[in-house]
């Protein structure tokens, strides 16, 4: 006979929970399955758990008191160009970069330079002693490995902390939103992979936090109905969620840029727009400055890389500044902000024609 192993399954249900937790028929049904290392996922009113082979998804389903069964899918750093770079400015001056001159940030900061607005970098960490990060770092997760350091150990996600808010210090880069709040959520591995499970727990945390944005850089292959549901959370409690689209898909369903609970966007290159990124990929929102962007790196250092990542922290960005000006504004509103700045036909085309399920 041969035994098979358990298998990993996010369960959700369809009685809510109770203050967070799962409450007694909850219980009775992950007894009856024969549920393990159960992890509750409040954002989702469901778990993550360990079933035995002897139970099927099906018979779960079956009991009426589930809302869906599905796999711990796993996520991945969208892919990116690394672009050769010489840091070529002299010490002691400060560096801006294009995407900042395209977007007209400069245009906010005798106004607002982002402070108030706190943005979470969902990624592979942030590198906290970069001087250009550090005054402007406020916190963080790491759901990799909890109780561990969110630090960098890829690079990714300090490069993306960078172009949102690196500070204004006179020295360095500066970001688009220089006084905004970054808070660090690794979701993603020195190899930048995670889970599902991983996302989900970092969207919780970040409503418990008072987060107003979160940027994503990770895409999976699969649709997740646990993760839009988390994603549907997060706006109905005040996040505006910004995802890059998936650098390697053209023309088809790039998760989670096209679920309309995100801000969906892409690069648009350079002129001619980058190779291979389709203007008319339906689900996306936006388009962004994505190529050959300079920003923070790990060990205090700059680097310059190009793809859809660095499109989305610039609209991220961009997004904190206009939260800032209008704070009272809710998503919906900060939505149509966003449009209504990167329609104007000298800025960077948009894609998204109507405001898909984000009211308010």
């Amino acid at each position: 006979m041969v035994n098979l192993p358990a298998r990993k399954r996010i369960i959700l249900f369809k009685l809510r929970f109770n203050r967070g937790e799962p409450a007694p028929p909850h219980r009775f049904l992950m007894d009856w399955m024969g549920a393990t290392e159960i992890h509750p996922l409040p954002a989702v009113n469901g778990i993550l758990c360990s079933l035995p082979p002897s139970i099927s998804d099906e018979e779960i389903m079956a009991t009426g008191g589930v809302a869906a069964v599905e796999k711990n899918f796993k996520i991945k750093l969208n892919s990116y160009e690394v672009v050769p770079f010489y840091h070529s400015w002299p010490e002691g001056n400060q560096y801006i970069p294009q995407g900042i001159r395209i977007l007209e940030a400069p245009e906010f900061w005798p106004r607002t330079k982002g402070q108030g607005v706190r943005v979470a970098v969902m990624d592979t960490g942030i590198d906290g002693q970069h001087p250009d990060l550090l005054p402007n770092l406020k916190g963080g997760m790491n759901f990799i490995y909890p109780g561990k350091a969110f630090a960098d150990d890829n690079g990714h996600g300090t490069h993306v902390a960078g172009i949102i808010a690196a500070a204004d210090r006179g020295q360095g880069i500066v970001g688009m939103a220089p006084e905004a709040q970054l808070y660090a959520a690794k979701v993603l591995d020195q190899r930048g992979e995670g889970t599902v499970y991983h996302v989900i727990s970092a969207i919780h945390w970040c409503v418990k936090n008072k987060i107003n944005i979160v940027n994503m850089s990770f895409v999976l292959d699969s649709y997740s109905g646990a993760l839009k549901e988390a994603l549907r959370y997060a706006r109905e409690q005040g996040l505006l969620v910004v995802a890059a689209a998936n650098n390697e898909l053209v023309g088809e369903a790039s998760y989670p840029a096209v679920f309309e609970e995100t801000v969906g966007v892409k690069s648009i290159g350079a002129d001619p727009p980058m190779a291979g990124l389709n203007q008319d990929e339906s689900g996306i929102d936006f388009a962004g400055p994505g190529n050959s962007v300079v920003s923070t790196y790990r060990w205090g250092t700059y680097a310059c890389l190009t793809g859809n990542s660095m499109a989305g922290a610039y609209i991220s960005g961009l997004a904190a500044l206009l939260k800032a000006d209008h704070p009272g504004k809710g998503v919906g509103k900060l939505y149509r902000r966003l449009k209504e700045r990167l329609a104007v036909p000298h800025r960077v085309p948009t894609k998204k024609l109507q405001v898909q399920g984000l009211s308010g």
